[in-house]
């Protein structure tokens, strides 16, 4: 139940308990009474009124939280597409060379925030998809994974002919991959 009490909106609801509490909504900032079942509303508007610097205080700090949390929210966004702009020309810059070296080509490729690989690709599009973490990696860290995800195109599957091909291309492609475990 929804009620304001001297101007304060408080969600109050009835349990089983032997007192009243007051905490404020970590979601909402709104202050939320659990009251004892059979508690008259007179009893919980003088708990409110009293505890209200209490509630104040901690709906003004919920408030400043909440404008920190959305500041960062802008900042990260316009961080995150400058990494993004960045990641997309160094890319843009070694791809084509590694398919003139490799003479496989893709279709196209796309930056995607991706937790768990590096990279992947689709053999039947041709189309290859880059992590943005890889932003934060060595050039030859990010070469390896171009030069890995068009390897995808010659061999699908990561067997003896898929590192054959590493090898011809990249003779030092296990000890970069190490330094991005």
């Amino acid at each position: 139940m929804r009620v304001v009490i001297d101007g304060i909106p408080v969600r109050v609801s009835w349990k089983h308990n032997k007192h009243m509490y007051l905490y404020i909504s970590p979601t909402e900032g709104v202050a939320c009474v659990t009251a004892p079942i059979g508690a008259p509303m007179q009893r919980i508007e003088r708990f409110v009124r009293k505890k209200r610097d209490w509630i104040e205080k901690q709906q003004k700090k919920y408030r400043e939280s909440k404008l920190r949390q959305e500041k960062l929210q802008e900042k990260m966004k316009a961080a995150q597409v400058d990494v993004r702009t960045y990641l997309r020309e160094e890319i843009a810059e070694l791809l084509p060379k590694w398919e003139e070296r490799t003479g496989l080509h893709c279709s196209g490729f796309q930056i995607r925030d991706m937790k768990t690989r590096w990279g992947s690709c689709n053999t039947r599009t041709g189309k290859l998809w880059f992590s943005l973490m890889l932003a934060w990696q060595p050039r030859e860290c990010v070469e390896y994974v171009i030069l890995h995800e068009l390897a995808h195109l010659y061999e699908p599957s990561h067997n003896a002919r898929f590192k054959a091909f590493l090898d011809l291309h990249m003779p030092e492609w296990r000890e970069t991959r190490r330094k991005l475990r």
